[in-house]
């Protein structure tokens, strides 16, 4: 059996940590989903280089768009976890209350 001496934990208080860190995901989620128009970049004229920026400025909302919903998918993961971890220590403490 697993020495848990000084070892404390409040499950209440995780699972709000948690619920908080899963909200601000969502409202991140949101953001860029609202906002992802007005990210679009339509090149002002058809010379090359308003159409190299233009494709340049997208090809990064692409990549921040990609960068961003992995890093949202590890903040849910990591909310997740802590939701785990908490019923697992609280169950182990035998102070888990269902």
């Amino acid at each position: 059996m697993a020495d848990n001496t000084g070892m404390s934990i409040q499950p209440a208080e995780v699972l709000d940590v948690s619920r908080q860190l899963d909200d601000l995901a969502a409202r991140v989620e949101r953001v860029i989903r609202d906002e992802s128009a007005n990210l679009a970049v339509t090149a002002p004229g058809r010379d090359e280089v308003s159409q190299r920026i233009a494709a340049t400025l997208n090809e990064v909302h692409t990549t921040f768009g990609a960068a961003t919903d992995k890093g949202l998918g590890e903040m849910h993961e990591v909310a997740a976890t802590l939701r785990g971890h908490s019923n697992n220590v609280a169950a182990a403490d035998g102070d888990f209350i269902g």
